[in-house]
């Protein structure tokens, strides 16, 4: 919208004002521009309803009643079914390529003429009294890349790996990724071309944060003579594990050396070195995505309605040389039907990234590892767990009766699990809980003789490691005068060592490619296999001076200088389990 309405402006109402015509325009400027601002912030540009489209005959087009909002903000409605001759359009005699793109506009026309009273010597004799809303159809070329929303871009990140005039390959997905999910990698294969291709795209995927579905940090990807229309694009999605890692940013490369793409059976050039940058987080899906649809300023805001007219279907004209014939109309993934919020569309497509039901369509990488088990993806375990809990008392106890608590289940599984108790000081009567409660941990006796309940006592736990439970137990040091011990616990589950499959077999890192030839500059990632152990963080270290870099998610960039140069990789629990990988830095790969 180029005239912006704000600040907005309105009539200031007082005895005496002399009204002009003016002062009415003001008022109906005020009112008009609030809606369309409304509707431009919350709605975006699309089709309310109907506005279906459908060729009737090869030179003739239906276009089906309904209503539309424009970039301008203003609603657009269409009484009735248009039916026209292509010929008859708007801009039909503009058109230069073989598609096309049916649009509709907003379009004002004053009606109802009447005689002026009063007139000005510069005036005609007759005005129209009315300006009524209409609208108008026409045809534009369609342009080279279909313009998509604005808000998409700031949600995904997309690595292209071929980008050629009439092809386009490329991966996408969320470029704030959420640690500890699954989430979708999408390859979007496109033919912008004029008439109907293949694509083949072999190739491999390093992925230093995520894992594939069996366990692997390469993906293979495999699609064979994929066939494509003029216009159309077909997706093919794989879903990875995203590690809980300690660092906050990663890539995803594509290995030029181990991939390829064909065009109509021909080797196709790739776009070099390609890379996709991508944030790790913390917090869910449902946070970010309502985070990012509402951090936008006014300006952007503004931006992606820049467009107004609204797009109804994309048309293939065929024999343009002689005459104009309808070949195709295509309607699905042209216009926009607006949802309600205006943000509702792009937040499921991005929550659709997450919703993995455990099905393994994920093409699975080194398969011919069959007598090799890797340990599956679990979710993040619970490491700590707290409570409550009241012993009863006899009246008037003498020191040294012991009470014991009934079995209590801590809630971290069976397993080792470290417990502690500690007695609530409350002044008024049974504890509550919160923050300001007063908790001694071990011998109460030790502050003023007694607690500040009247209670001193010395507390022992038992713990139930294969029934994942406790009992605590209480001895009276002192007298007392109350009727109940009130007890907060904590219980903390202890770290267990990896175990090993077989008696004398180590834990090892194993690289898949211990030694790789790069060029000053260039970036490579050293995928490692887990052996007699789970999958763990790692730890990267370049162990010559100047011998490069190695970002914290295992991607090394090599340095001007060449020569053979030493990275170690461990686990970062434990150290001693490690490996070292070499990348011979010349002047060619």
């Amino acid at each position: 919208m180029s005239d912006r309405p704000y600040p907005f402006e309105k009539n200031r109402y007082y005895y005496g004002k002399m009204l002009t015509s003016a002062d009415f325009q003001a008022e109906q400027r005020y009112h008009d521009a609030k809606r369309m601002f409304l509707n431009q912030m919350v709605l975006g540009t699309g089709i309310l309803c109907g506005l279906g489209v459908r060729a009737l005959d090869e030179r003739t087009l239906l276009i089906e009643s309904g209503a539309a909002v424009d970039g301008a903000g203003r609603d657009i409605v269409v009484p009735g079914d248009t039916v026209k001759k292509l010929a008859a359009f708007e801009g039909y005699d503009s058109l230069t390529k073989s598609t096309a793109v049916l649009y509709l506009k907003h379009k004002e026309e004053t009606v109802q003429p009447v005689c002026v009273v009063n007139r000005r010597a510069e005036q005609e004799e007759y005005e129209d009294n009315r300006i009524r809303d209409n609208y108008e159809f026409f045809l534009a070329d369609s342009p080279e890349d279909m313009k998509k929303c604005s808000t998409e871009e700031e949600f995904f990140a997309k690595m292209v790996i071929l980008d050629k005039s009439d092809y386009e390959v490329s991966f996408n997905m969320p470029a704030a990724v959420c640690k500890g999910r699954h989430v979708r990698l999408s390859l979007y294969m496109k033919n912008m071309s004029d008439s109907e291709g293949t694509v083949s795209v072999n190739g491999l995927l390093k992925l230093p944060a995520f894992l594939t579905a069996d366990g692997a940090q390469e993906l293979r990807v495999s699609q064979e003579e994929i066939t494509l229309g003029s216009g159309e694009t077909k997706r093919q999605d794989y879903w990875l594990y995203t590690k809980e890692v300690g660092y906050e940013s990663t890539s995803i490369l594509w290995d030029e050396e181990a991939s390829g793409i064909c065009i109509n059976g021909d080797e196709a050039e790739c776009e070099p070195e390609p890379e996709m940058a991508l944030l790790l987080t913390e917090h869910t899906p449902e946070e970010l995505v309502r985070w990012n649809a509402g951090r936008r300023n006014l300006e952007e805001k503004a931006r992606g309605n820049e467009e107004d007219a609204v797009r109804l279907a994309w048309i293939v004209i065929a024999d343009m040389a002689h005459d104009h014939i309808l070949e195709e109309v295509k309607e699905f993934g042209i216009k926009r039907y607006i949802p309600v919020p205006e943000t509702e569309d792009i937040c499921r497509k991005y929550l659709a990234c997450y919703s993995y039901d455990g099905s393994d369509n994920v093409q699975p990488a080194y398969t011919e590892r069959a007598g090799e088990e890797t340990a599956p993806v679990r979710e993040r375990p619970v490491w700590i767990r707290g409570g409550t809990l009241e012993i009863p008392l006899d009246l008037k106890q003498k020191k040294g009766k012991v009470y014991c608590s009934e079995e209590i289940i801590h809630g971290l599984g069976p397993g080792p699990v470290y417990v502690d108790v500690g007695i609530r000081n409350i002044e008024d009567g049974a504890g509550t809980g919160n923050a300001g409660d007063i908790v001694v941990y071990g011998d109460a006796g030790l502050f003023d003789g007694k607690s500040a309940r009247g209670v001193s006592a010395q507390t022992s736990v038992k713990v139930y490691e294969a029934r994942g439970s406790f009992q605590v137990a209480a001895r009276l040091t002192g007298e007392q005068n109350t009727i109940v011990l009130p007890l907060r616990w904590t219980a903390v589950r202890v770290p267990a060592l990896p175990k090993q499959e077989e008696s004398g077999r180590a834990m090892q890192i194993v690289p898949e490619t211990p030694t790789v030839r790069m060029a000053p500059g260039k970036k490579h990632y050293f995928p490692v296999r887990f052996k007699n152990m789970e999958p763990c963080a790692l730890l990267y270290e370049v162990m010559d001076a100047d011998g490069g870099e190695v970002s914290p998610d295992g991607i090394y960039t090599a340095p001007a200088k060449c020569g053979i140069y030493e990275i170690r990789i461990c686990c970062s629990e434990y150290k001693k389990v490690c490996t070292y990988v070499y990348a011979v830095v010349g002047g060619k790969e």
